[in-house]
């Protein structure tokens, strides 16, 4: 029997029908690949194995912890599989190699030690299903990159991306949202890609995602209030909710302009891994103030003693005094004097005469509004910076 020629599922199907006993074939990380079908007697783990199509936590740390993983990919032959558990057949395995790097394993559910000759087809049949992963996988590569080509000519905007759109079938209204590890710097948990991707095909929602570096970003066919709901059901229900941000671009109504919509879920982004709140999901609207400040960092830092915020700042050191307190309770409080002062627990009088010594001490007269400007968005910038 020509193996060569059969897809995996049919190569499960021959080596059943070969062996007489139900066959899974799986790949380095326990994930199925294909299986056998029919009538033939199955088990709890194997119901679950193919209901999931993962091998299930608990059995896979039950073969872990007896060694069978470690033994299975360093030899070469037909192993034998009893946990010794009323809810589970042993199982004949064989691990799957190209060349000498394992890249899956084929498992038969039997009742008895294999015999030499179902040892013998187990092992003709590895190489073959070798070839088909290793085959399977060079078609998953180029169509993932083909994928993430278009994906960014569309979330860069212009004519191209109307064309990127249009192979995608993704025309029409589009929000951009962009997810990435909590803190800058750190790279994206494993499947995190993946995850989002089957959340969304589960709700049928139409979307298309690629990684680029340690971001994910997500092109939806939906409004802005429905990314948002989606990005904070996801994150609620996922493992690795806590370790994520999401910023969601703005709802742009062409793919060419899908760029503007990128631009907002970039500089959101930004915002929230400062400030390092796991799970958060922020849109430009909420974050508009950190984005405005960290857009003129630069500027600041410029600028060095010859800002408000520095002459404050040092008045306070020298003189043992809190007038960036008094400023930031002042700003905070919208100029209202009684609520600042029950802020830092003073006396109106003293908050007053804390005022008045911005001024004379320092030059930072907190009644002009250029000067409340450049303190909001200078004590917006030193809270993200601090976190």
């Amino acid at each position: 029997m020509d193996l060569r020629s059969e897809d995996l599922f049919a190569v499960a199907e021959s080596l059943a029908e070969l062996i007489g006993a139900p066959v899974t074939i799986e790949d380095e990380n326990s994930t199925v690949l294909a299986y056998s079908t029919g009538e033939q007697s199955v088990d709890e783990a194997r119901i679950d194995t193919i209901l999931k199509r993962q091998v299930p936590g608990r059995y896979r740390q039950l073969l872990t912890d007896a060694g069978v993983f470690e033994r299975l990919y360093r030899d070469t032959d037909v192993l034998y599989v009893d946990l010794h558990l009323p809810e589970v057949l042993p199982r004949a395995a064989i691990a799957v190699r190209d060349g000498d790097r394992p890249v899956g394993s084929i498992w038969a559910a039997m009742n008895s030690v294999p015999t030499p000759m179902q040892e013998s087809i187990l092992r003709s049949a590895a190489p073959f299903v070798a070839e088909h992963i290793a085959a399977e996988r060079d078609r998953s590569d180029v169509t993932r990159r083909v994928q993430v080509d278009r994906v960014r000519t569309l979330i860069n905007g212009g004519e191209p991306a109307s064309r990127a759109a249009e192979a995608l079938g993704m025309e029409g209204r589009l929000t951009v949202a962009a997810a990435a590890p909590v803190a800058i710097g750190r790279s994206v948990p494993s499947g995190g890609l993946s995850s989002f991707s089957l959340y969304l095909d589960a709700l049928a929602v139409d979307s298309v995602a690629a990684q680029f570096d340690d971001v994910i970003y997500v092109v939806l066919a939906a409004s802005e209030t429905d990314v948002r709901r989606l990005a904070e059901d996801f994150l609620g229900r996922s493992r690795s909710g806590p370790t994520f941000v999401v910023a969601i671009g703005r709802e742009v109504n062409t793919a060419s302009q899908a760029h503007l919509s990128k631009g907002d879920a970039d500089r959101v982004l930004t915002a929230l891994q400062h400030a390092r709140t796991g799970g958060a999901v922020g849109t430009m609207r909420e974050s508009l103030g950190s984005v405005l400040a960290l857009h003129v960092a630069d500027i600041f830092d410029g600028l060095g003693a010859l800002t408000p915020l520095a002459a404050l700042a040092r008045h306070d050191d020298q003189h043992g005094t809190d007038l960036v307190a008094t400023a930031s309770a002042f700003l905070r409080c919208g100029g209202d004097v009684a609520a600042a002062a029950a802020t830092l627990h003073v006396h109106p009088n003293t908050l007053r005469n804390r005022l008045r010594r911005c001024v004379d001490s320092c030059e930072v007269d907190l009644t002009d509004a250029d000067t409340r400007l450049i303190l909001m968005l200078h004590l917006k910038l030193a809270g993200l910076r601090d976190r």
